[in-house]
């Protein structure tokens, strides 16, 4: 997207957005009180193979509108449940986001046109089924308000082109997955690479006008190890916003062979159905397990919705966890020790300033993640800038750089003594350090269990004696106020781990920091244990050599 593709489409969401606001009525309804427009335009190039062949490869570009458009008043909109249940593809409007990539205002005020009626005959039903709503059930949040004001304000930052070395980077893709030509215990691999450019132009009827973009690199190493005993999924992903750090191709192969004899010691090591005693989380599973421990139960949209836990609405100023820790979010921290986060952004999906926001200070519950949704009734509660959203969800209050500071941190073999202290002060067998986790899930609704899970690829057992073994067959579990509570000690080293965060409002980038993490108890419960029998035939070209 260019300065004048900018131009372009700013021109027909004014338009829109002032004609709508004058015109768009519907007698007996309630008329809109804001609109505003989000589009995204995105760029794309994929590629993706296999044994030293490329099986696809695409360029793609596309762009799409999010409408937020709101009737009745800032005290009262149609807006329930904290906007978390507004990402029906049932919907008229979801059928109706693109927008036509070739720069025709004509075209473009079009599709916003088309998209602006149906949004505004979807919001009237809305309100009116919020008011009938409220004939029969007490609404709790009646009293906050639905949505605060915002103040004129117009920033564009600096537009860059979507330029990508596709020879080097198909090169690449086909050097690195002919790697795993020769292991034989290997039977599937495939490595992908993706760039993104994201352009994101948003106005609204407040008078806010915004232009920033949002880069995102990904590498995907993917490998099935399978024996006639053990199989597993192994992976090695890379995810940037400045590709200038993705290692070079000898760095990378290195990575690889480390990673496969990595799954060849595992697959000789002891399978484990269960655990619970002390766990050591090296600094990146210790990310995880914050993240979907903490970070989604902070999220202050969910305080909103009758249909969440809300497992921390009512500890604001009460100690949640070791005093020794602090966590903070911030989308404005672009990068550290030269590595960049991909979960840095300048405006959120409102439109609002990105800010820095103290979560948990000392052990001690300070603020929540927050959008222009109130959470209070204090006249100076505005949003911090963490409304975020994929496509056509309504954006919520999301995480995005999450950092997780320790006081007086440890050095790794200080928190491994201190982990062997635990085993022989409780009379344990071993315990167990996590080394590497694929991902995780959290489940914060109210009929559900307050729980968490972390797939755990890499863990060892550690002995008294400081000897470690490898183990297999375990997930990592538990419920959020007990873990939190079990903390007992944090590392001094800060890792950074780049990712993908889904939740109602979608797919989006986010980044971790954190130190290593020492659990005086965490419990471990058996993975999906499916057998997986040898093929019948052996690789291809085992046979023909």
């Amino acid at each position: 997207m260019n300065r004048r593709s900018v131009k372009i489409v700013k021109e027909a969401m004014v338009s829109e957005i002032e004609r709508s606001m004058s015109k768009l009525r519907s007698p007996g309804h309630p008329k809109p009180y804001f609109i505003s427009y989000l589009a995204r335009d995105h760029q794309s190039y994929n590629v993706w193979g296999r044994y030293g062949s490329v099986a696809t490869e695409r360029r793609d570009h596309k762009r799409n509108c999010y409408t937020d458009l709101r009737v009745g008043s800032y005290k009262y909109d149609q807006i329930t449940e904290g906007g978390l249940e507004d990402n029906s593809e049932d919907a008229e409007s979801f059928e109706l986001i693109d927008l036509p990539c070739d720069n025709n205002l004509d075209a473009t005020r079009f599709c916003l046109w088309r998209l602006t009626d149906a949004k505004y005959r979807e919001a009237v039903k809305a309100y009116h089924g919020r008011k009938a709503r409220d004939v029969s059930y007490l609404d709790e949040n009646k009293g906050l308000g639905s949505f605060r004001v915002a103040s004129s304000s117009i920033s564009e930052s600096k537009i860059r082109a979507f330029n990508i070395d596709q020879k080097h980077y198909r090169v690449l893709v086909k050097k690195l997955s002919l790697l795993f030509k020769a292991e034989l215990d290997v039977k599937n691999s495939y490595v992908e690479f993706q760039a993104d450019l994201e352009t994101k132009v948003f106005v609204s009827s407040e008078g806010v006008q915004r232009v920033w973009q949002v880069p995102t690199f990904q590498l995907n190493i993917y490998f099935w190890y399978l024996t006639k005993k053990y199989n597993q999924d192994f992976s090695l992903n890379f995810v940037l916003a400045d590709l200038g750090e993705l290692p070079d191709y000898r760095a990378l192969k290195r990575e690889i062979i480390a990673k496969i004899d990595l799954a060849k010691k595992i697959s000789k090591g002891s399978v484990m159905t269960s655990y619970a005693g002390p766990v050591l989380l090296a600094p990146k599973p210790a990310g995880l397990f914050i993240h979907e421990v903490l970070g989604h139960r902070l999220e202050g949209s969910r305080l909103l919705a009758d249909s969440e836990g809300k497992t921390f609405k009512d500890k604001l100023g009460a100690k949640v966890m070791n005093s020794e820790l602090s966590v903070i979010d911030d989308p404005t921290l672009k990068k550290v020790s030269g590595s960049s986060l991909v979960g840095h952004y300048p405006y959120d999906d409102e439109g609002s300033l990105a800010k820095a926001v103290t979560l948990i200070e000392n052990g001690v519950l300070k603020n929540f993640l927050s959008t222009r949704s109130p959470l209070k009734q204090q006249k100076d509660c505005f949003s911090n800038g963490h409304a975020r959203s994929q496509n056509f969800e309504r954006p919520i209050s999301r995480m995005a750089n999450l950092i997780v500071r320790a006081q007086s941190g440890l050095s790794w073999p200080n928190l491994k003594q201190k982990l062997i202290n635990e085993v022989v002060d409780k009379g344990l067998p071993f315990g167990v350090v996590l080394y590497e986790v694929e991902g995780g899930e959290t489940g914060t609704e109210a009929y559900d269990f307050q729980a968490f899970l972390g797939e755990i690829t890499v863990a060892t057992k550690i002995f008294a004696d400081g000897r470690e073994e490898y183990i297999r067959g375990v997930d990592f579990v538990g419920t959020p106020l007990a873990s939190l509570n079990t903390i007992i000690a944090a590392g001094n080293v800060l890792e950074l781990d780049n990712g993908y965060c889904g939740a109602e409002s979608g797919t989006i980038p986010v980044s971790t920091l954190s130190p290593s993490l020492l659990l005086r108890n965490l419990e471990l419960q058996s993975k999906d244990s499916t057998k997986v029998t040898q093929y019948r035939l052996p690789l291809p070209w085992v046979d023909d050599g």
